[in-house]
């Protein structure tokens, strides 16, 4: 039946073009970034403009309908020759592979070549860039092709029913599909280069086979419900895909409770003891005469509960307000904590951070935002992590926004932040899973911030990196419910959209300076947390398209229409699981009053991923060397768009402000 050189020879192809996919992930070619030590010398990020992402998002639509809109032949009828060709090849039976080939329907393959089109477009990049992006349409669509031939290879020789085979075809093409634009990705745009930081990390094969055995009791129990609602629907591709992207919340969230499962099991948080060192505390400020007093205060009120003496060290970074007299006068008025203010430049808060840090004289340094505030029992209950274990090198605070709430905003921050740092950061912390440990409260050990040269200056996202680079010298992060800090929220969508922003471009810009895929060794905090964080971020734009080809397929495709109203419940129900979870954590927390407003939560998630898009529009893509780079440039977009301004960021090539 089979033709086993045919096969062997497919099997050779596919190995090629997965090593083409996977080979850059590593980073290893990018030398765009000029700077050293702990300063990013990268050129500055495009201008942000929603106009640009709702264009994305209207072009994405518009190819849709295209896709699923063409006849005589249909895209899908073309992919199903291809697959039905390809089988033929290889097991020589052209009536099976026929049949097998009509039961699949091209939604991965026709969502990443939409979106590779839109950004051949959209990108203010060289034609030799334009077509490097283009030419990822073939590579995946040869990927996809031979991946449904496999699992359809796979169905024939077991004997398995052909009902699930697309299913898992198409979870597989999902699976490479991340691959393939991560890949995009690292290519394309301009990121800073790949740490310096050497990787001192050890026993992480422990963590990662704990991690791996929730994750799979997880995946079992979430896939027995998942293959229930299969069966329901007959195994349509169409509503298996919107299942199938769908339970990785539900599988990750349990994940994660299991993993609070093992770390009860493991004992209970260090108690505080009769031990009380000195403590620094550093504060950036720029502008925050407003803020600054009440921090200052909790700071004071935290000491007296410690009982330990407590240094302050606050950096003025070239405030133009009365920032400094403000603070002087609080700390005037200490009756437990001591402090001081020094005088910066105005070079940003990195800067301002690294030069607090050089007056610090404790084991033990606590880094704080200057619009926060700190509950009493912050230092009582963190010091005792870094006294009972030395592998712990970061202790964070479980974060709540400010009250009194006045916005809706605040309810969602506060839906958050309570799942976050009241939940998934702690149970992560079992297996040294936590990625950031936010800088609104650090507290982490002098000697690792020494080591890895301070924070990073020159890009967003400094607390992703300094919490990586510390973890990569071998220490651990942990996030400690007892421990409580307070953060201002957003008060409009604007001051929202700047935050997301930011929180966009520097997640995924840390994800590519930590890529797992350099250093197979690293543990579960960068190959698992950091790719279903910054990582993910990096997919958003593919997954718009996954959506709206959904979509579009369940309102045009004549094959599907039939399920239109089954589509549409399951895709309410598929966005069910993200927030039930937070809802159960909220009762957990007694927070159960914010449940009135948790309609909102799904147009507050839309919204978050409509500005993390509008972060990634804002990456600029890297040349193509002579002889693709045909012309300096085609026009940009911004001629066309009303692109709104925001500070740049300026990277220097000096050398790290720390001293020796």
């Amino acid at each position: 039946m089979y033709d086993y050189r045919n096969i062997a020879l497919l099997i050779a192809v596919f190995v090629v073009l997965l090593v083409a996919v996977v080979q850059p992930l590593s980073r290893r070619h990018d030398d765009s970034d000029r700077g050293s030590g702990a300063v990013v010398d990268m050129p500055p990020l495009r201008r942000r403009s929603l106009p640009r992402a709702f264009v994305f998002l209207a072009l994405g639509a518009v190819t849709g309908i295209g896709l699923v809109g063409l006849r005589d032949p249909t895209p899908t009828m073309e992919y199903q020759n291809l697959v039905a060709r390809v089988l033929t090849f290889a097991t020589g039976d052209p009536g099976t592979a026929q049949s097998y080939a009509a039961h699949l329907l091209p939604l991965v393959p026709a969502a990443v070549i939409g979106y590779l089109a839109i950004l051949a477009v959209m990108l203010p990049a060289t034609p030799g860039r334009r077509l490097m992006i283009l030419l990822h349409v073939p590579l995946f669509l040869a990927i996809s092709v031979l991946t449904d031939s496999f699992v359809a290879l796979f169905s024939l020789s077991t004997g398995l029913p052909i009902g699930p085979t697309p299913v898992v075809s198409m979870f597989l093409q999902y699976t490479l599909s991340n691959l393939l634009l991560l890949r995009l990705v690292f290519t394309t745009w301009q990121m800073p280069r790949v740490t310096q930081v050497p990787n001192g990390r050890r026993g992480d094969w422990v963590d990662s086979g704990v991690l791996a055995a929730c994750a799979i009791g997880a995946t079992g129990m979430v896939s027995a419900l998942a293959i229930l609602l299969l069966q329901q629907t007959q195994y349509e591709p169409l509503v298996s895909f919107i299942l199938l992207v769908s339970i990785r919340v539900a599988i990750t969230d349990i994940t994660c409770a299991l993993l609070g499962l093992c770390k009860l099991a493991g004992g209970r948080a260090p108690r505080p003891g009769g031990a009380t060192p000195l403590i620094n505390v550093i504060i950036p400020a720029y502008n925050e005469e407003l803020v600054i007093e009440r921090l200052l205060r909790s700071i004071d009120r935290a000491a007296a509960r410690y009982g330990g003496p407590v240094r302050v060290i606050l950096c003025n970074d070239g405030s133009t307000d009365d920032t400094r007299a403000v603070a002087e006068r609080a700390m005037a008025a200490y009756s437990y904590a001591s402090g001081i203010v020094i005088q910066g430049e105005h070079g940003g808060k990195s800067k301002a951070l690294n030069t607090a840090l050089t007056y610090c004289t404790a084991d033990y340094v606590y880094r704080v935002d200057a619009d926060c505030a700190l509950d009493r029992d912050v230092f009582v209950y963190s010091i005792p992590h870094f006294l009972a274990d030395p592998r712990v090198g970061l202790v964070g605070a479980f974060s709540h926004p400010k009250e009194p709430y006045g916005t809706w905003i605040d309810r969602m921050r506060l839906i958050e932040l309570v799942f976050a740092f009241g939940f998934l950061w702690p149970t992560l912390s079992a297996i040294d899973g936590v990625y950031c440990i936010p800088g609104t409260f650090t507290a982490f050990r002098r000697k690792a911030a020494l080591a890895v040269g301070g924070f990073v200056h020159g890009m967003l996202g400094e607390d992703v990196e300094f919490t990586c680079a510390v973890a990569r010298l071998g220490y651990r992060a942990v996030v400690d419910t007892r421990v409580i800090s307070y953060e201002d929220v957003p008060g409009t969508l604007d001051q929202l959209r700047v935050q997301r922003w930011r929180w966009g471009i520097g997640s995924f810009i840390a994800f590519a300076r930590f890529t797992p895929f350099g250093d197979w060794s690293l543990g579960p905090r960068f190959w698992f947390q950091m790719s279903r964080g910054g990582g993910s971020r990096l997919f958003l734009p593919a997954h718009f398209l996954y959506w709206t080809l959904s979509i579009e397929y369940a309102l045009f495709d004549p094959g599907v229409r039939r399920s239109l109203l089954r589509f549409v419940i399951l895709l309410v129900i598929a966005q069910l699981p993200s927030l039930a979870s937070r809802l159960l954590v909220l009762v957990y927390y007694r927070r159960a009053r914010v449940l009135l407003w948790a309609p909102l939560w799904i147009p507050f998630a839309l919204l978050k991923r409509l500005f993390n898009l509008d972060g990634i529009l804002c990456l600029r893509p890297r040349p193509v060397q002579p002889p693709l780079a045909l012309r300096p440039r085609y026009p940009t977009w911004a001629a066309v768009f009303a692109a709104r301004s925001y500070p740049q960021i300026s990277g220097s090539n000096g050398e790290s402000e720390l001293r020796p």
